[in-house]
């Protein structure tokens, strides 16, 4: 289902995709807007968003969700792709309507609109629209929103414009990253004698049989997905066992590794000893940054530091290859802290329409899903 609203005063055409055979038919614009990005996003692509859609919808006790995706047209061309579902939830006896993306929580760590190069009046075309169209939202949660450029500056000024209210908060967890301006053996003289000893030892088992290699077609490796999973079942946390993502999803990453691997979005680095798995992380390539998305390691190797000792490896690849950061996403981890240079913070929009039901069903989501203390 499809609807079209020609918003006043902008010269763009919206149209709202509502079913999935009609989402399936945006792939070829969503993937060129993707890849056009200023701020490429491999959680933003099509295929991620398919591939999660249909499996999140799949899953007991999951809200219900519907594509409610925003398409800007120019001339009759897409220019813009804001990949929002619509879900409705009940609490108390109010039954809420939210606007939101996909993810619900832990599936991926940046969001973003998929805008062109007229960013300014993009934005101020879709605030237009959910404005026009308030009556048929009670909330819009925007999560893990990141900031770049002037996307959420944009947002906050056209949602003042039209008046409709709206909350900022800035998301708990931030995301490390490691800035890469040389090749690692510069790198480490810039870090403590001990890191530089754990290194060493790196070094010693690599001349004994440890090998490293980044797989950049992972869809072409033979047994890949199932070498990850085997290793990753091993993890733990703080001495317990921690509950697989990997072997939970895999025919979720299965297909991220068969559309995605091909177009040059995804690569694996590997720790092998010999014909054994040791350690192993994905890698996402976006612009010009590396994201390290998830990774896991066999703890008879722990007294090696074997996911640390992936880092060496991903910092020259990067530099090799013009990446200038590597970003560890969201998270604070000890590792994480000890590697990093810096942080990016993501935030959480959340806006609401002037109707009072629609205000109280938001304070109640806002009291109990978000912040205690949160009002409308």
């Amino acid at each position: 289902m499809k609807d079209e609203c020609a918003v006043s005063d902008v010269p763009y055409t919206i149209e709202v995709v509502t079913g999935e055979d009609e989402v399936i038919n945006l792939s070829d614009d969503w993937n060129r807007l993707s890849l056009a990005s200023d701020y490429p996003n491999v959680f933003m692509t099509f295929d991620w968003f398919q591939a999660w859609y249909q499996r999140l919808i799949k899953l007991k006790g999951s809200p219900k969700r519907q594509p409610n995706i925003i398409v800007l047209r120019k001339n009759g061309i897409a220019t813009g792709i804001s990949p929002i579902v619509q879900t409705i939830s009940s609490r108390f006896g109010f039954s809420l309507r939210r606007l939101e993306f996909l993810a619900r929580e832990h599936e991926w760590d940046y969001n973003d609109l998929i805008l062109g190069n007229d960013v300014h009046e993009q934005i101020e075309a879709i605030i237009n629209f959910l404005n026009d169209t308030c009556k048929d939202w009670d909330l819009i949660d925007l999560r893990n929103l990141r900031d770049t450029g002037t996307m959420i500056s944009g947002i906050k000024s056209a949602l003042a414009r039209t008046g409709l209210p709206y909350r900022q908060l800035a998301e708990e967890e931030r995301c490390p990253y490691l800035r890469i301006d040389s090749p690692w053996s510069e790198m480490l003289n810039r870090h403590s004698r001990s890191t530089r000893r754990t290194y060493q030892r790196f070094i010693d088992m690599t001349r004994k049989g440890l090998n490293v290699r980044i797989v950049d077609n992972p869809h072409e490796e033979p047994q890949l997905l199932s070498r990850l999973i085997a290793v990753e079942a091993q993890k733990q946390v703080g001495g317990r066992p921690s509950p697989p993502f990997l072997g939970k999803y895999p025919d979720v990453f299965q297909h991220v590794f068969d559309t995605l691997g091909p177009r040059g979005w995804i690569s694996v680095v590997l720790s092998e000893w010999k014909d054994e798995l040791v350690a192993w992380q994905l890698l996402y390539r976006c612009g010009e940054s590396i994201w390290g998305y998830l990774t896991a390691y066999d703890h008879r190797f722990s007294d090696l530091s074997p996911g640390a000792m992936l880092i060496p490896k991903v910092v020259d690849y990067g530099f090799t290859h013009g990446f200038n950061e590597f970003d560890f996403l969201k998270g604070e981890e000890s590792y994480k802290m000890r590697w990093s240079t810096g942080y990016h913070q993501t935030y959480r929009l959340l806006i609401w329409n002037r109707r009072w039901v629609s205000r109280l069903s938001a304070m109640a989501y806002l009291k109990f899903r978000v912040h205690p203390g949160a009002t409308v």
